[in-house]
C-alpha cells in the first residue's frame, strides 16, 4: 500500500495544529485540563481545521507561517479566556477575607498552589462552561479565524489589542467582586459583629471565635455565590463571542 503525502496538505496540518496548540496553551480556560487533554484537543481540532497551504513550501515560508499561526493562537486563546479568571479571583477574595488562604492546596494539573474556594470555584465554572457549550464556542472561534485568516495568510497586529486586554481585565475584576459580593457582605457583617463583641466584652477571647465564625459565615453564604454561576458563565460566553470578533479584526482580517 502506498501513502501519498502532499506537501501542501502536510503543511496545512502542521500549521493548523500550531494554531490550535498555541490556543490550548495560552487559554486560561484550557489550562484547567491535564496536558493529555490539551494534546487531544489540539490534535482533534487541528485535524478538523487543516486545509492545504503553501503548495511548494520552503523552510523560510514554513517558519514564517508557523510564527503567524502561533501568534494568532496565543492572542485568541489568552484574550478569549481572560474573562474566565473572574471565578478564580472571586474565590480568592472569599478565601482571603475568611482566612482560608492559610490552607493552600497544590494543584498538580497546573503545578501551582491555589486556595480552597479559588480552586473549587474554578473547577465548578469549568464544568458549567463545558455543559453550556463553551468547548463548541472555542472550536467555532478557531474555525472563524481559519476562515478570516488562512493558515498561510498574513496578519498585522493592531495597537488596539492592548486596550482590549485592559478592558477585559477591568470587566473581569468587576465581575469577580460582584460574584463574590454575597459572601463578602456576610463576612463583613461577621467582622463588625466580632468588633462589637470585642468592644463590649473585652475579656472574651474573640480571636479564638473569629476564625470559626468567619468560616461558618463563608460556608453559609457561598451557596448564594454558586447560585449566580450559571448567569456568570452565560455572560462570560457572550464576552468570549465579542472578543473573538474583536481579535479577528485586530489581527488585520
Amino acid at each position: 500500500m502506498t501513502i501519498l503525502l502532499e506537501p501542501a496538505a502536510m503543511a496545512g496540518l502542521i500549521l493548523a495544529m500550531i494554531r490550535v496548540g498555541a490556543f490550548a496553551v495560552a487559554s486560561p480556560i484550557l489550562r484547567g485540563f491535564p496536558v493529555t487533554g490539551r494534546l487531544a484537543f489540539s490534535l482533534a481540532v487541528g485535524l478538523a481545521l487543516a486545509e492545504p497551504a503553501l503548495a511548494a513550501p520552503t523552510m523560510a515560508e514554513l517558519v514564517a507561517a508557523a510564527a503567524i499561526n502561533l501568534t494568532v493562537g496565543i492572542v485568541l486563546g489568552f484574550l478569549t479566556g481572560l474573562v474566565f479568571y473572574l471565578f478564580e479571583v472571586a474565590g480568592a477574595l472569599v478565601d482571603i477575607t475568611s482566612g482560608l488562604n492559610a490552607g493552600q492546596v497544590f494543584e498538580p494539573l497546573t503545578g501551582t498552589s491555589n486556595t480552597v474556594l479559588s480552586r473549587g470555584f474554578m473547577f465548578t465554572a469549568l464544568v458549567l462552561w463545558l455543559v453550556m457549550g463553551g468547548d463548541r464556542l472555542a472550536v467555532e472561534g478557531l474555525a472563524a479565524t481559519v476562515t478570516a485568516i488562512p493558515l498561510d495568510g498574513t496578519i498585522s497586529l493592531a495597537p488596539g489589542l492592548a486596550d482590549v486586554a485592559v478592558r477585559i481585565s477591568g470587566t473581569m475584576l468587576r465581575a469577580a467582586v460582584e460574584l463574590a459580593m454575597p459572601a463578602l457582605a456576610a463576612l463583613f457583617v461577621t467582622e463588625v459583629g466580632l468588633g462589637i463583641a470585642t468592644r463590649f466584652a473585652p475579656q472574651a477571647n474573640v480571636f479564638s471565635l473569629g476564625l470559626p465564625g468567619k468560616l461558618l459565615a463563608a460556608m453559609l453564604s457561598v451557596g448564594l455565590v454558586f447560585a449566580a454561576f450559571p448567569s456568570a458563565i452565560d455572560g462570560s460566553l457572550d464576552a468570549t463571542r465579542d472578543t473573538i470578533v474583536t481579535v479577528i479584526r485586530g489581527l488585520g482580517a
